[in-house]
């Protein structure tokens, strides 16, 4: 077992620093010059620019920025914002809370479609509640996320005006139709996934058995069903975790909500490099905390892992 994390924390470390490459290779690739958007866009002279590229490195080349960059990463420091002279980790700090609340709410939702309406279809395979839906769920999966996020904003904040839709001003009642809309693909599919885990497991000998020996419906499903299709699911919010912090860039800028998502894509528009690959690599290491945490909580549920760990 010791092994075997020892191997993850490798492979992750690995993966960082590869990663670290890349998102500053294809940061600097943008176009635009970063010199001009340290000055804020003004018409400055030509000695202003080169004095802003010396202070920065940018007159470096690339390498030789990127080692300078990933030095000040590994000290922890992320840097300061070309845009708005601020601390990048003091923005971080700023927009993570946003952001945090938005996921959570969103896992929350999509958790309890996938327990609840994927266990109940699941268990009443072929029927007509069945088939409405898996026919709901690849809507779900198929429509656009902006589309989604329009459409419900119209719906229930402008036209009905049950729900706010726009900023975090409102409390967590702000954070519940931007949740909803963030949650709608990822939920569709945790529902098929685990009625079809469902599916399989409910007819196994052993639930077969445990059903012949007299026990309730409902504890057969709660404890031989559910509980063995829980490593799968588990899975796949391991890897949700990252589709979520992606789409949560559209929904924070389609609901106004000052979050990390709406940070990163404020600050690509303005060429704020810094900003980008500071709030870019804090995102790639949550990830990959996340599926390392993921990957020890399906070997706790599922004992063949833990065999296979050893």
């Amino acid at each position: 077992m010791t092994a075997w994390v020892i191997r993850r924390l490798g492979g992750a470390v690995t993966t960082f620093l590869v990663a670290t490459v890349v998102v500053f290779v294809v940061t600097f690739a943008l176009p635009g010059d970063p010199a001009r958007a340290v000055a804020g866009g003004r018409k400055v002279s030509p000695s202003t620019l080169d004095a802003i590229r010396a202070r920065y490195h940018l007159d470096e080349s690339l390498p030789s920025q990127y080692l300078h960059w990933l030095g000040r990463l590994v000290r922890g420091d992320l840097g300061e914002s070309y845009a708005s002279r601020r601390a990048v980790s003091d923005m971080l700090l700023s927009a993570l809370p946003v952001t945090v609340t938005l996921l959570v709410a969103t896992l929350v939702i999509e958790i309890v479609a996938a327990l609840v309406v994927g266990t109940w279809v699941g268990m009443r395979r072929s029927g007509p509640t069945d088939r409405v839906v898996v026919a709901l769920c690849t809507l779900g999966i198929a429509t656009p996320i902006f589309v989604v996020a329009s459409v419900g904003q119209y719906l229930f904040g402008v036209r009905w005006g049950l729900l706010p839709v726009a900023g975090s001003d409102d409390g967590p009642i702000a954070y519940v139709l931007p949740a909803l809309v963030l949650a709608m693909a990822g939920a569709a599919f945790a529902v098929r996934i685990m009625r079809t885990e469902v599916l399989e497991q409910a007819h196994l000998p052993h639930v077969r058995t445990a059903t012949g020996k007299g026990i309730s419906s409902g504890q057969v499903t709660r404890r031989h069903v559910v509980r063995n299709s829980l490593t799968t699911i588990v899975t796949f919010f391991g890897l949700e975790v990252g589709a979520l912090i992606g789409g949560s860039v559209v929904v924070e800028r389609v609901f106004n909500l000052p979050g990390v998502g709406n940070v990163i894509a404020r600050a690509i528009s303005q060429r704020d490099n810094v900003v980008v690959l500071g709030f870019t690599m804090f995102v790639i290491a949550v990830y990959l905390v996340v599926d390392l945490l993921i990957d020890l909580i399906a070997m706790v549920l599922d004992p063949r892992l833990r065999a296979a760990a050893w």
